[in-house]
């Protein structure tokens, strides 16, 4: 059985800057070294941990996701890293148990009315 979850994540949990734009759009900066965030392959990547349970909690939530340091910084840091207390950045929750499809189709029709990065050129830097 194909499990569908939904959820958001709280970027502003991160180390960030709010700035604004020359064209007065607000930006959310994000620090990549701060957030133990990994460049590869000209694309940066947050390793996460999703965490999912069968039954819902008092809110109606399946689970959590949280940030995750990776393996290789995890070793760099030593002790130092058992002390980084990573955020947990949302909530999920299982769609599966209502059969209807809505959840992916508005997932991709947002991914379609998002502006290509040649549009998004306006950061004040």
């Amino acid at each position: 059985m194909q499990k569908v979850y939904a959820g958001s994540v709280a970027l502003t949990k991160l180390k960030h800057a709010l700035t604004v734009s020359k064209s007065g759009k607000q930006l959310l900066v994000l620090p990549i070294d701060d957030n133990f965030l990994q460049v590869k392959d000209n694309a940066v990547y947050m390793n996460v941990n999703v965490v999912a349970r069968d039954e819902q909690d008092q809110y109606g939530q399946n689970g959590f996701i949280s940030q995750k340091m990776s393996t290789e910084k995890y070793k760099e840091l030593g002790e130092v890293a058992k002390d980084i207390k990573l955020p947990i950045l949302g909530n999920i929750k299982d769609f599966t148990q209502n059969n209807s499809g809505d959840t992916a189709v508005a997932s991709q029709e947002l991914a379609n009315d998002l502006p290509s990065p040649e549009e998004t050129d306006d950061l004040p830097f």
